[in-house]
């Protein structure tokens, strides 16, 4: 098994959804206990990246504790260290630490730690069965502690992986819709024609009416990097992963050559 990285966050996001709270809300009015630069971050805003919240990787201190090889830091911790980066983004803006406190929320709502959550909401009714637990470091990934991804993370086979995301698209499709919280995201050199990013996925077009091309997501930290993508006119998906880095517009340009043929 590898990690997924962010993978993750098309579950993460889908978990959020089943919870069936009003997404337009911020998300104090269910964790009460947040910092206000927090709590008013609507969930919609939160789960496409739009929220304006800034990232923990831009902590000085994070990069190189993590290649130090030192213990994670307790969250409160983290988010104590975030309150006096930038928080005022404009437009997509990718964001973990906004993916974090939707992980907190998920933990809260449900009174399960984050990959239980995700068992009971996700993994379980799509009948996905081959994720694992990734909490403490182990020789996956040596020295590393995987408690550092604050947005959350799990294990997988790489045969399983798109599939899986897959899946999780093809249900979204017939539940909530491919472009339900569809934004563009304003990049050059994405590999994709029309990029856009919605509830927790990656997608290549939608902005016209019909649902995106592609949709799919990306994962990388510590000894591998990945991409996957799904076409949603066959549901076909394929992915891409490597321990030695790859760019991942070019690894994206190959993917949809390999679902377009």
């Amino acid at each position: 098994m590898i990690p997924v990285y962010s993978i993750s966050k098309p579950f993460l996001a889908q978990a959020v959804l089943e919870l069936d709270l009003p997404i337009h809300n911020p998300i104090g009015n269910f964790l009460p206990k947040l910092a206000p630069v927090y709590a008013d971050r609507p969930l919609d805003q939160l789960l496409n990246h739009t929220s304006g919240l800034g990232s923990y990787g831009e902590l000085p201190d994070y990069q190189s504790s993590v290649d130090a090889g030192l213990p994670a830091w307790p969250a409160p911790l983290l988010l104590t260290k975030c309150l006096n980066i930038t928080h005022d983004n404009v437009g997509f803006s990718y964001s973990n630490l906004g993916y974090l406190l939707l992980l907190m929320l998920v933990e809260h709502e449900t009174g399960l730690p984050y990959f239980q959550a995700l068992q009971k909401l996700v993994f379980e009714p799509l009948g996905l069965t081959e994720f694992a637990q990734w909490t403490e470091a182990n020789k996956i990934v040596p020295r590393y502690d995987p408690r550092w991804v604050y947005s959350g993370t799990f294990l997988s086979t790489p045969e399983a992986i798109a599939p899986a995301v897959a899946k999780l698209a093809q249900y979204r499709a017939e539940t909530l819709g491919l472009t339900a919280g569809l934004i563009p995201v304003h990049i050059t050199d994405t590999g994709f024609d029309n990029p856009g990013y919605n509830f927790g996925l990656m997608t290549d077009g939608g902005f016209t009416g019909e649902p995106p091309q592609l949709v799919g997501h990306g994962g990388s930290g510590p000894g591998y990097e990945l991409i996957t993508l799904t076409n949603t006119s066959t549901w076909e998906s394929a992915i891409e992963y490597t321990t030695e880095g790859f760019e991942q517009s070019e690894a994206i340009k190959r993917l949809r050559l390999e679902l377009s043929s």
